[in-house]
């Protein structure tokens, strides 16, 4: 081949490549611009506030003891699970009520801070993530 069929390919190459470009380009500006606007969020009332963070109280000490059933003997295990339980909840409870995850989880603290000193089992705090000494 020659230099100069050499330079014509790279030349078709080059002006394939940025006509690709370009048209992407110029298709992402088209659906950016023609989106729908997303719908506004709803929230939950003072009310449904506290109905949501008192049903969470009144779950909690049934997800404690289930954590301390699977878990005796291993705190960090414990409250794990137990999150892991609170997190089903509030995500069911969330999809039920069509409100954002965090609206519950603003319920439950709220709660957890309205309600005065805690008695066992409640507690606003989590076991410190570390390493283990074994892993099964």
């Amino acid at each position: 081949m020659t230099d100069t069929t050499t330079r014509v390919r790279w030349r078709r190459a080059s002006l394939a490549g940025w006509l690709a470009f370009s048209l992407c380009g110029v298709t992402v500006g088209v659906r950016a611009a023609t989106v729908a606007p997303a719908p506004e969020r709803k929230h939950l009332s003072d009310v449904e506030r506290a109905q949501a963070g008192r049903a969470a109280a009144a779950e909690e000490p049934r997800w404690r003891a289930q954590s301390l059933h699977n878990f005796p003997g291993d705190r960090w295990s414990q409250d794990d699970d137990f999150s892991a339980s609170e997190r089903k909840w509030v995500t069911g409870e969330a999809e039920r009520r069509k409100v954002p995850v965090e609206e519950v989880f603003r319920a439950v603290d709220d709660e957890l801070r309205a309600s005065g000193p805690l008695r066992p089992p409640r507690k606003a705090t989590a076991a410190p993530c570390k390493p283990r000494a074994f892993y099964d």
